[in-house]
């Protein structure tokens, strides 16, 4: 009968709304992942906006004092790079309607040791001291497993370099193939003087007049399809994939306690170009994060956190199995800046993503600017699915941030003296 029908609709729905509010309730987060939801810890579904901090080399985190707002953004014109997020800028953050930060933490800086080691006591303390902030603010933060074009060996950040080592040990200071020589006929395959300047010093990326001059003017998003680049992500899917998974627990343990740090993504714009060997170490990875910290959403990505069509694509049926029913913590984590062609087609795709693998999806990052027909158009094509995002970036924590002498970033000496 009718009549029958509606009430058995009806005990299902108060079923899974009583699951929900029991999940959020036994959590020890302020948000977590129920029944494919971002939820509050009373059971109602929230949405999570805010903006990207993230600092891409030592402290590798900003500290947390002070009583006035980081605002070096191209829009202010400021020459220095901040250094701090306080309560300041939680409050300047609220103020605007934001209720979360995309936290980086960058692996070289936080396992400086080698595989299998404890966390940096310095970078724990200052990881700390943020979390402790944003939760007395009820501030919520995203663990950001941050990387660009993979590590310092190969001029970016990320993994660290004793893990480049490991990876690739006899192309550690060698020319990045199939890098062609800059227009100051510099670089290339053959400068071999020029690559191997302080071939495995830690701050490689920084120091070594190359890795310089392709990461000013736009040049470095060649550095990842190199050689040395994909050989360290393969090892990264393979023999180091037990290593990656350590080092993603350990993460999962030192924030166990926080209650503001609600989820931890596995990698920024991962560039590999194996999708299946990568779903495979997403997997190993997420098991040792909830291992360790048993609520903890966990974020998985493709290709350079790109949202497209490809459904299965290159997985296992064990991984997609996996994806679908095996892990109630998991989230589809993508970025947007112009692939699919406009934004609403990226998180129709998400979405897409979201509903074949039954969890919630998160703009985690896309360009904060550009005016009402870019940075705020995405913001409104997700907010208008009901997504969460989160836009780049709050505040400029890069080092050095531009030459000193006025000379093209890239082409002069480094500052004198420490960091900052």
């Amino acid at each position: 009968p009718r009549a029958t029908r509606r009430q058995m609709m009806s005990k299902c729905l108060a079923l899974a709304l009583l699951s929900t509010a029991m999940a959020a309730a036994l959590a020890s987060r302020d948000v977590v992942i129920a029944n494919g939801q971002w939820t509050n810890s009373s059971g109602e579904i929230v949405m999570l906006t805010g903006a990207n901090v993230v600092m891409k080399g030592p402290p590798w985190l900003p500290e947390v004092s002070g009583d006035t707002i980081c605002d070096s953004t191209p829009e202010t014109g400021k020459d220095t790079s901040c250094q701090t997020f306080n309560a300041a800028d939680v409050k300047n953050l609220q103020a605007n309607g934001y209720n979360m930060i995309r936290l980086g933490l960058t692996w070289a800086g936080a396992q400086p040791s080698g595989p299998n080691t404890p966390l940096s006591p310095a970078v724990l303390s200052r990881l700390s001291a943020i979390l402790d902030l944003a939760e007395a603010h009820g501030l919520q933060v995203l663990i950001d497993l941050h990387q660009d074009a993979v590590g310092t060996a190969v001029c970016g950040e990320g993994v660290p370099m004793w893990f480049s080592e490991l990876a690739t040990p006899r192309q550690i200071g060698d020319p990045l193939w199939p890098l062609p020589s800059l227009d100051d006929g510099t670089c290339g395959r053959n400068d071999t003087a020029s690559w191997s300047a302080y071939a495995g010093d830690e701050d490689y990326n920084i120091k070594n007049p190359c890795c310089r001059k392709y990461n000013a003017g736009g040049s470095w998003g060649r550095l990842s399809s190199t050689f040395q680049a994909q050989e360290t992500m393969l090892y990264l899917f393979t023999e180091g994939r037990e290593i990656f998974a350590d080092f993603v627990g350990r993460v999962a343990a030192a924030v166990d306690g926080k209650k503001a740090a609600f989820a931890i993504e596995l990698m920024n714009e991962p560039p590999a170009v194996e999708r299946g060997m990568m779903y495979e170490t997403w997997r190993v990875a997420a098991e040792a994060a909830r291992k360790a910290s048993p609520d903890i959403a966990v974020g998985v990505a493709d290709t350079s956190s790109a949202a497209l069509p490809v459904g299965d694509a290159g997985l296992s049926g064990d991984t997609v199995e996996w994806l679908k029913t095996g892990d109630d913590h998991l989230f589809y984590a993508f970025h947007w800046y112009g692939k699919p062609d406009d934004p609403e087609k990226a998180v129709a795709n998400a979405m897409g993503v979201g509903e074949r693998w039954a969890m919630p999806v998160f703009l985690t990052e896309f360009g904060g600017y550009g005016g009402d027909d870019y940075g705020c158009r995405t913001q409104r094509a997700a907010r208008a699915a009901g997504v969460g995002s989160s836009y780049w970036h709050y505040s400029d924590y890069c080092w050095p941030k531009h030459c000193a002498d006025g000379s093209p970033d890239g082409y002069c000496p480094l500052p004198d003296g420490e960091r900052w």
